[in-house]
């Protein structure tokens, strides 16, 4: 067999690598896979000191790897090729893993602080009664002014999910503060007027 000859991975669809995944794949990808997956992977953890999103990191850059491979192939330098692509992918999920923590401390700083706040109406007391999804979904989306797709993306949630929990704190903390409420009604019954209830 050559190097453009394709053959089966013994185990195909276990693992969750990107050779695993496919049945298929040129036998150059699989030596190069298996020669440096290690190194790969040592690299990721002492960029991401994290063990779990290190495979998700060195995972991601060989699919990317996989998908070019074709014009991979033709590089004077390939090995350098493939080294630019895992250090742009570790680069990308460090990236991310600091604006994950940046969000979670803001997060957890604002809990902290609605304790020593309070507010004629219970605002703050309503707030801080919400259900963990809802609070959060609900002082990224108002107070922090993230998007529903950003708060899908920290919260692993789909906008539409993101978008309901944002609706039941609202209607949760109207519930919980009748001045609110009353306001409400006073719209809708006074001058006809309709309350905008969209997120």
């Amino acid at each position: 067999m050559n190097d453009n000859e394709y053959a089966e991975h013994a185990s195909a669809g276990s693992g969750g690598d990107p050779i695993g995944t496919y049945t298929h794949l040129p036998l150059s990808y699989q030596a190069l896979y298996l020669s440096d997956q290690e190194a790969f992977h040592d690299y990721a953890f002492v960029v991401l000191e994290d063990d779990e999103a290190a495979e998700e990191a060195v995972h991601t850059a060989m699919t990317r790897v996989r998908d070019n491979w074709e014009e991979l192939l033709v590089e004077s330098n390939m090995q350098q090729q493939v080294w630019a692509i895992m250090r742009q992918t570790v680069e990308e999920y460090r990236q991310a893993a600091e604006e994950r923590a940046a969000i979670a401390r803001s997060l957890h700083t604002y809990r902290q602080g609605l304790g020593r706040l309070n507010s004629e109406q219970g605002v703050f007391e309503a707030l801080a009664g919400l259900p963990p999804q809802q609070f959060d979904a609900v002082v990224l989306r108002y107070i922090l002014r993230l998007s529903a797709q950003r708060i899908g993306w920290y919260m692993g949630l789909s906008e539409q999910t993101v978008n309901y929990h944002c609706r039941q704190g609202k209607q949760r903390i109207e519930q919980a503060v009748p001045t609110l409420l009353k306001k409400d009604s006073d719209a809708i019954t006074g001058d006809g007027s309709e309350t905008d209830t969209k997120d």
